[in-house]
């Protein structure tokens, strides 16, 4: 799924790795041309999850965090 959230481009996924869900997201900061090429975050977490749309879910939360916390001047 991705979506955009204070500018900034986010990535998230769901995977099985080692028969656990983990939740993935790729955070693009854009740069002053617009463009999402150099300033790339990515969150991995494995926390338990009951299934994939509570990993989505969960993982999407982390990573809106994430840009509030880092990313003040994208809004």
């Amino acid at each position: 799924m991705q979506f955009i959230f204070r500018s900034c481009l986010i990535c998230t996924s769901a995977s099985i790795e080692d028969g656990r869900i983990v939740a993935n997201a790729r955070i693009f900061v854009p740069a002053a041309d617009g463009s999402f090429e150099d300033d790339v975050h990515d969150l991995c977490l494995d926390e338990n999850f009951v299934d994939e749309n509570e990993a989505l879910t969960f993982v999407r939360q982390r990573a809106t965090g994430w840009v509030e916390e880092h990313c003040v001047s994208s809004m």
